[in-house]
């Protein structure tokens, strides 16, 4: 019981550390202007990150980046006052994730590979196994181009659209695409692990990792 309420509770946090700065920045900037919205949205995702870190999450490891991210975006966007630059460095900064992601499996070490063993309790035998690397590298690169087309989505829709109808489009189309993406991606991922040594299914490590905790 108190695992749901505490699950319930992580996923209500992430809920509003997703949609608290998109609220932040088009109220701000419909009353303020852009340089109080980049600000707004730039100071609510720097103190989201670093409370996800300290909750443990596997962003922890990417902290320091992350936020000096956000920082020198959200300073070059208050200091050129320019739309097309804040939001521009956020586009070609997915794009450009995109292209490393599929550059970790040119250099076989796949991003999915490193990462997910140190979010799940995966088996040793399971990443040892050749499938792993496999289905590892597969969805890397379907990762990395699913950043690079959204990119382009964004491109077009910014080019469409005002400022608030883009951050609100982009917000409303996003969440559901990611999570159809995300629904697919653990589907694939789940089947196509069953032939791998010691995996029995995602189902079996949640409950590995709850009875660990």
């Amino acid at each position: 019981m108190n695992t749901h309420i505490g699950g319930d509770a992580a996923s209500y946090r992430r809920l509003i550390d997703s949609v608290a700065p998109v609220a932040i920045f088009l109220l701000l900037n419909r009353f303020a202007g852009l340089g109080w919205a980049v600000a707004g949205a730039t100071v609510w995702g720097v103190q989201a990150t670093v409370r996800r870190g300290r909750r443990g999450e596997a962003i922890g490891k990417f902290l320091p980046l992350l936020i000096i991210y956000l920082l020198v975006r959200g300073v070059i966007g208050i200091i050129t006052d320019s739309e097309d630059v804040y939001f521009g460095i956020g586009i070609a900064t997915k794009a450009a994730i995109g292209l490393g992601l599929i550059g970790t499996v040119i250099l076989r070490r796949s991003f999915l590979s490193q990462v997910l063993p140190m979010v799940l309790p995966f088996k040793s035998e399971t990443i040892k196994h050749k499938v792993f690397s496999r289905v590892m590298a597969q969805m890397t690169v379907a990762l990395g181009f699913y950043q690079i087309l959204t990119s382009v989505w964004d491109v077009w829709l910014y080019r469409q659209t005002s400022v608030d109808g883009y951050v609100v489009i982009r917000t409303l189309v996003g969440f559901p695409a990611g999570f159809v993406a995300s629904l697919i991606a653990i589907f694939y991922i789940d089947r196509s692990l069953r032939r791998a040594d010691g995996f029995k299914g995602f189902v079996d490590l949640l409950e590995t990792e709850e009875a660990e905790s």
